[in-house]
């Protein structure tokens, strides 16, 4: 079995040597990069499929949210940002940018590779293209073709991340049913997420700007205020 390949980007040799001590004895091929032009480098000759990025770097010319972004620009595999800032904002601010989790410093290691173990498995489920026992989803101007995980609204495709994907199809699946806000985190990010309310209006509205004619007034992706999530 070939090893899952990690891209662990920071300039803190402390935090690098930990972090890459701890996934390489668990089987993991990790490689590093300091800065954006070192992470721009290695993506361009290397398809990773997990990208860890410490936005806390010692040189104030690097501008972690800035990599966050052109990670995204280039890659749908997954990002998992690291920082000691836990504001809502910067959370929020890393999201909207591209990011798929974000883990507030310090945690503890059990943490943060139940974290890795869950975002290889949704970038594994996207890559293996699983087809659900219903293979077409149709809602009015939407259609969702499980077997292909594509999606199209009036017939033009819309490129989705997977976590995009995973969220719009797990609402979709349950067409009309509410879902609570801890079941869909559940169900899309993992059994160890359930508090994280801000993952999902960020990838709501991301959603609502890519599939809805007015992501203002949505049709498809309704909020059930206090309670979560209805799709029609």
């Amino acid at each position: 079995m070939v090893p899952a390949k990690i891209l662990l980007i920071n300039d803190e040799p402390n935090i690098l040597r930990t972090l890459r001590r701890n996934l390489t004895s668990r089987g993991y091929a990790v490689s590093i990069a300091f800065d954006g032009e070192e992470t721009e480098n290695m993506v361009a000759h290397t398809a990773f499929d997990l990208y860890i990025l410490n936005l806390d770097f010692n040189t104030l010319q690097v501008d972690g949210l800035a990599i966050c972004r052109r990670l995204r620009e280039v890659s749908l595999a997954p990002i998992i940002i690291l920082s000691a800032v836990g504001s809502e904002k910067m959370k929020i601010d890393a999201l909207d940018l591209g990011a798929d989790d974000y883990l507030v410093m310090p945690f503890s290691m059990g943490e943060f590779l139940a974290r890795v173990r869950s975002a290889l498995r949704r970038w594994v489920a996207y890559n293996n293209k699983k087809p659900e026992a219903a293979n077409i989803i149709a809602s009015d101007d939407l259609l969702i073709d499980s077997d292909a995980r594509r999606v199209t609204v009036d017939g033009e495709e819309i490129h989705l991340t997977p976590t995009e994907y995973d969220l719009l199809f797990y609402l979709a699946k349950n067409e009309g049913k509410v879902i609570a806000h801890r079941e869909l985190l559940q169900s899309v990010w993992g059994p160890e997420y359930g508090d994280e309310r801000e993952y999902l209006r960020v990838f709501i509205s991301q959603l609502r700007r890519k599939i809805e004619q007015n992501s203002l007034h949505p049709e498809h992706i309704l909020t059930e205020p206090g309670v979560g999530y209805r799709f029609t």
